[in-house]
């Protein structure tokens, strides 16, 4: 399988990361025996720093795969180790079909998929409204979701920040979320129900409930 071929550097950024995260930020991993080890499943994590993808990623020993936005793919050396992170291009504004079938491929592979259900990164620490759109993926990729709060990533790097601050962080992963019985509703309400019901959980991971 893909995700056991040799990839030194997303190997060698994890080792690194995770080194640093704990050196400088008292880096804590809360749950993460609730992560499936094997097979297809979808992160989902609130989203308020740059930090968060190798947050996520360095708190896990399976290779994870990303969304970044299209515009940071712009040069090539830029794509060369964003494909090398696991990391594959998405336009915040639509969802379009090349990336979809890029991520439903990976996940057939048996890879974790990490996604941001906000769609964009809080710029004051609170939870924002879950976009429809990961509703949509849930229901079609039929996986579980694994529902991730990270604490303290935006008081150390946030949006309006410039200079890293060290302050404390953790990751706290929640119990596996399945959609995959829920039948009853239909179209853009089924995929904004589910949205709804991913960030509730990592509303209760915040509140300190559920991990």
């Amino acid at each position: 399988m893909r995700e056991f071929k040799t990839n030194i550097l997303y190997d060698t950024a994890h080792t690194v990361f995770f080194v640093l995260f704990k050196i400088f930020f008292g880096y804590r991993i809360i749950g993460r025996e609730n992560v499936p080890k094997t097979g297809p499943v979808i992160l989902a994590s609130n989203h308020a720093s740059f930090l968060d993808p190798p947050l996520v990623g360095s708190a896990l020993w399976r290779r994870v795969n990303f969304v970044a936005r299209d515009t940071l793919f712009d040069r090539p050396w830029k794509r060369f180790i964003l494909d090398r992170w696991k990391a594959f291009p998405i336009n915040r504004e639509r969802l379009d079909k090349a990336t979809l079938a890029d991520m439903m491929s990976r996940l057939k592979k048996g890879e974790p998929v990490c996604l941001f259900p906000e769609g964009t990164r809080s710029i004051d620490e609170n939870l924002l409204p879950g976009k429809a759109g990961i509703g949509m993926i849930v229901s079609i990729a039929r996986v579980p979701v694994v529902p991730v709060y990270i604490k303290g990533s935006f008081r150390t790097m946030g949006k309006e920040h410039k200079a890293f601050r060290p302050t404390g962080i953790s990751v706290t992963f929640g119990k596996p979320m399945d959609f995959q019985a829920m039948t009853k509703i239909k179209g853009h309400e089924r995929y904004q129900w589910i949205a709804d019901a991913i960030m509730e959980e990592i509303k209760k991971l915040k509140d300190g409930v559920g991990a």
